[in-house]
């Protein structure tokens, strides 16, 4: 563990490369390989439910924007250095674990079928994945706007960064993209 520790200090593109991929996979290429296998197999639920690759959001924000996000959050944290207290991480996750839920609990209640939930309150092994990486996604994003606020409270000027600005706005466009897909923008 210190070796690889000791390289990530030497090395931070190696942190920041690790974290693009690890998004990359867990965010896009498992769901995008999982609607790839649907349709090869003749699968109904690709050919009765919008899939992965339907939605700009994840072709656009799932498979770039969220990864780049991340590089840009861990990369602050990184030059912040600051040693997260355990109740930080721990409200994060259940700030997370209570946002993931409600969110499939709106998706099954308004009946919004997709390939992760073919019929209202029962997803699918894909919806099970895409329903961790939300919750590890949103964890993460929760856990940088609490050590955002924290920092800030200690130095106001520390805050002010071009990564906190840009994951700003690539939050703000995968936002629009998201709601976008669900037709909540015409």
């Amino acid at each position: 563990m210190l070796r690889t520790v000791a390289r990530v200090e030497e090395r931070p593109w190696l942190l920041l490369g690790l974290v693009f991929l690890a998004t990359c996979f867990f965010g896009f290429l498992i769901q995008a390989g999982g609607t790839v296998w649907l349709r090869l197999h003749a699968d109904p639920i690709a050919a009765n439910y919008r899939t992965t690759l339907s939605y700009t959001s994840a072709i656009v924000g799932d498979a770039i924007l969220l990864p780049v996000v991340n590089v840009f959050i861990v990369s602050q944290l990184v030059v912040w250095r600051r040693r997260p207290r355990g109740h930080e991480i721990a409200g994060a996750m259940v700030a997370s674990a209570a946002i993931t839920v409600f969110l499939h609990l709106y998706q099954a209640a308004n009946q919004l079928l997709n390939w992760t939930m073919t019929q209202p309150y029962r997803w699918t092994g894909l919806g099970y994945e895409h329903a961790a990486f939300m919750f590890a996604e949103i964890s993460l994003v929760l856990f940088f706007w609490g050590q955002v606020a924290l920092v800030g409270r200690e130095n106001p000027r520390a805050i002010l960064s071009h990564r906190v600005a840009f994951v700003i706005l690539c939050g703000l466009v995968f936002l629009r993209l998201v709601f976008g897909d669900y037709g909540y923008f015409s």
